[in-house]
């Protein structure tokens, strides 16, 4: 018979003489307990903790000192459930008083700086005629607002947020170029849409198999052969990386006003750097080079440039 890592570890406490109650009480115990649990096993664990909140305040501007850190970690501690959980966490987001909109007008401005260093090489040495972006909320974060070098028709496909966590516009840079916004849900690449450069901001997990494998077949039977597919993602590949990826990924949600159901959909779409190679090469679309976007080594982030092959 084989016994279930909860159950061998639940054995082996009673062995050593804790009881229910003090299992219970214990933060380090219960996160060796609740491993699926990706809230237990970084909140209750004080190593994991330490490498978390850098994360954080890295990505989210969530800083270490804010007084919503300890309030999240009694809730987390109270309760078992992640949906709970993220239920309190969203209620606790909604009562303090920080700017969500200052908040993520300064998360989308440093992912666009990110990536213009990213895309500028490979702007500058192959002319692009034709782009289409995914996952940001209006055009004035798009990279390409920056990158005068793109010519032909600019989309960028928004993705709706709440009025109360929108980002503010920026008013420290004037756009070079524009883009035409398009809504999600509309249709954006029409017959006579041509591209050489498209872009997923948000990531591949952000978007269902069916949504993800229609804008995919979209692109590829637009773009011409040649072209660029730059995409932002996680590369988990251990369970620890799942929990890092799972948590800031919703953190990321609670911070855009966005439902459990959303943000527990796209903790199953969270995948190892190779597998999403895998599946992009399905749509005649080849690696050819990884840029780092953080040094996190508890969550490898990158962003994937790949070229139309076929």
């Amino acid at each position: 018979m084989t016994l279930s890592r909860r159950t061998f570890l639940k054995s082996s406490f009673a062995l050593a003489g804790l009881t229910g109650c003090q299992v219970a009480a214990s933060p380090l115990v219960r996160a060796l307990l609740n491993q699926e649990n990706s809230y237990h096993a970084l909140y209750l664990d004080k190593n994991r903790l330490t490498e978390l909140l850098p994360i954080l305040a890295q990505q989210l501007h969530l800083y270490q000192d804010a007084e919503i850190h300890t309030q999240a970690i009694q809730c987390i501690a109270q309760l078992e459930s992640e949906h709970a959980i993220y239920t309190r966490l969203n209620e606790l987001v909604t009562q303090d008083s920080m700017n969500l909109n200052l908040i993520n007008m300064h998360r989308y401005q440093d992912r666009q700086i990110q990536c213009i260093e990213s895309l500028q090489d490979l702007i500058t040495a192959v002319p692009v005629d034709g782009y289409i972006s995914f996952g940001l909320p209006n055009s004035s974060f798009d990279p390409i607002a920056q990158l005068p070098q793109v010519s032909g028709r600019k989309l960028t496909v928004t993705r709706p947020m709440p009025a109360s966590y929108s980002p503010i516009a920026r008013s420290d840079v004037i756009s070079i170029t524009t883009t035409t916004e398009v809504d999600q849900h509309a249709q954006a690449l029409n017959e006579d849409t041509h591209l050489q450069l498209a872009a997923i901001y948000d990531g591949p997990h952000c978007y269902s198999q069916g949504m993800f494998t229609g804008m995919m077949s979209g692109l590829s039977r637009k773009m011409t052969s040649g072209g660029h597919l730059a995409m932002r993602l996680y590369d988990v590949q251990k369970p620890v990386q799942q929990h890092f990826a799972a948590v800031l990924n919703d953190w990321t949600n609670l911070f855009e006003g966005q439902p459990w159901q959303q943000a527990a959909a796209q903790r199953t779409r969270l995948r190892s750097a190779t597998t999403w190679h895998r599946e992009i090469a399905q749509y005649g679309f080849k690696l050819v080079d990884m840029h780092a976007l953080n040094s996190h080594q508890a969550l490898p982030e990158y962003l994937a440039l790949y070229q139309k092959v076929s």
